[in-house]
């Protein structure tokens, strides 16, 4: 198995590395344009937005470092998301049938190497990972913003709602890019619901207050984004919609939480 693995990423390696040498210093083979109209429309794109030369730099780096041994697990990742994307482009793009062959087998390459390294993959794929400054039993992302099982207190509460008020107001003010920032506004909706859930636990009471709107919200988006935006109906819900959500937001703000344990857990750190 050793040997086989040692085979697998010399040829590898040695395979993106010669990618990137062949796009960036001279021609030891043709570079793939494309058969079928998609395949060349999204090809000539790449090539000239630059972007082709990224993913080249990208292999010509990742070879050198997996021929050499350096952060190799980490060289593998990197180089993984073109790989998959060389597949696409290949076999449902461009249904070439030898383009496809060696795509698939560069992801297969691909992911047989990274399934040798898995030992330096088992801290990435835990459940619940902390991030830096996060310990175990205290604040981390899943109980603030991820799942509602527990208490969040007041002063947790504060420090969670900037960051996702400031990121509301980036997309609102700043970053001004129509229908995407509005999806990117309403993705910010699940978190602040979480976090209000986990403010009203330490306050003893049920987060199933929150249907009402939550409710609101869905039917607001729904009408937003499937009807007329300026219809009358679809203003007035919105505004409801966001008088609620900030009355919530509120009430959590003013409202102090239960000094002792209650039926969502013991009180939440201050």
């Amino acid at each position: 198995m050793k040997h086989l693995i040692l085979i697998g990423r010399v040829v590898f390696g040695a395979w993106m590395l010669a990618n990137g040498v062949n796009h960036f210093f001279f021609t030891l083979y043709p570079e793939p344009v494309g058969h079928e109209p998609l395949a060349i429309q999204l090809m000539a794109a790449l090539v000239h937005s630059r972007l082709f030369d990224v993913a080249m730099a990208i292999q010509l780096v990742t070879g050198a470092l997996i021929l050499a041994g350096v952060i190799l697990p980490a060289a593998l990742c990197v180089v993984t998301p073109i790989n998959v994307c060389a597949v696409f482009w290949a076999l449902i793009l461009d249904h070439n049938p030898m383009s496809s062959l060696l795509a698939l087998v560069a992801l297969a390459l691909n992911g047989l190497l990274m399934l040798a390294y898995i030992d330096y993959y088992k801290d990435m794929l835990q459940r619940h990972a902390l991030s830096l400054g996060e310990t175990e039993g205290g604040r981390s992302w899943n109980p603030t913003f991820a799942w509602a099982t527990g208490r969040t207190s007041r002063a947790d509460y504060i420090k969670a709602l900037i960051p996702l008020v400031l990121a509301a107001a980036f997309y609102t003010f700043l970053a001004k890019t129509g229908r995407n920032g509005e999806w990117v506004l309403t993705t910010l909706l699940y978190p602040g619901f979480v976090l209000v859930a986990g403010r009203l636990h330490d306050m003893g009471r049920t987060a199933w207050l929150l249907a009402f709107p939550a409710a609101l919200n869905v039917v607001a988006l729904g009408l937003h984004f499937f009807s007329d935006p300026k219809a009358a109906l679809t203003v007035d819900v919105g505004i409801a919609a966001y008088v609620v959500s900030i009355a919530f937001l509120i009430w959590g703000l003013a409202s102090k939480g239960e000094a002792d344990a209650n039926r969502f857990g013991a009180p939440a750190a201050a």
